[in-house]
């Protein structure tokens, strides 16, 4: 199975970064997710039908039909089937100035270990139906992810450093996370290949603007991490 495309977008930690992730007291509280494990967008597939009767279930079927909504002679409808609500997905960031994974102080008399970290993840736009998906058709013509926070060719870079303490008896790791958006879409396609078809169970996850988020991942040291360590 293809993997969903990511359209990366570099994102470091920063001083700044960490204010903006502060929730406001108004402001509806993203689901957690974990990033090394998430796998929404592979849980359904997306399938064509086309005017004509065939139903196609290939990933690069489905894209093929989805592509055709650039061209100025088709019509190209969304309808949403579920929203599936908005996530912030998660993930450990390794220690890109020490090269080193988890700080771990596993020693129960110990001291508290604090250490500067500069880390940094890619995050993405994410869909259900393979890789070259253009950016600019789902949120220009389709109006999916209109407001993203970037797109397909966009990059986004901060850098800077953060403390973390991590007490006696635990270990931990700076984790990166982004405000996502996920819908199921069906797509009704007027025009083109066969006079038209469409397309059922399109999953998406799209950026939210501001959507960067920093935090600490700290558990004792006899559980796992997200990342599995």
């Amino acid at each position: 199975m293809t993997l969903p495309y990511r359209a990366a977008i570099a994102v470091a930690v920063s001083v700044m970064a960490l204010a903006m992730a502060m929730p406001t007291a108004s402001a509806a509280t993203p689901q957690d997710v974990n990033g090394h494990t998430d796998n929404w967008l592979n849980e359904g597939s997306a399938t064509v039908t086309y005017d004509n009767g065939s139903t196609l279930t290939r990933q690069s079927d489905v894209l093929e039909a989805l592509q055709q909504c650039s061209e100025l002679s088709v019509s190209c409808a969304p309808t949403t089937t579920e929203d599936a609500g908005q996530i912030t997905k998660w993930y450990d960031a390794e220690n890109t100035d020490l090269n080193t994974g988890p700080i771990e102080n596993c020693s129960p008399n110990g001291n508290d270990i604090t250490q500067t970290i500069t880390a940094g993840h890619s995050f993405s736009w994410g869909w259900n139906i393979g890789a070259s998906v253009d950016v600019t058709v789902v949120k220009d013509r389709l109006g999916i992810g209109a407001s993203a926070g970037f797109s397909q060719s966009s990059t986004e870079t901060s850098t800077g450093a953060v403390g973390i303490t991590v007490k006696p008896g635990q270990k931990g790791m700076l984790k990166l996370g982004y405000d996502m958006d996920r819908k199921v879409t069906n797509v009704s396609i007027q025009g083109g290949k066969f006079g038209g078809a469409q397309i059922t169970g399109l999953r998406t996850e799209t950026p939210l603007p501001g959507g960067k988020r920093v935090g600490q991942d700290i558990v004792p040291c006899d559980q796992k991490l997200m990342n599995g360590r």
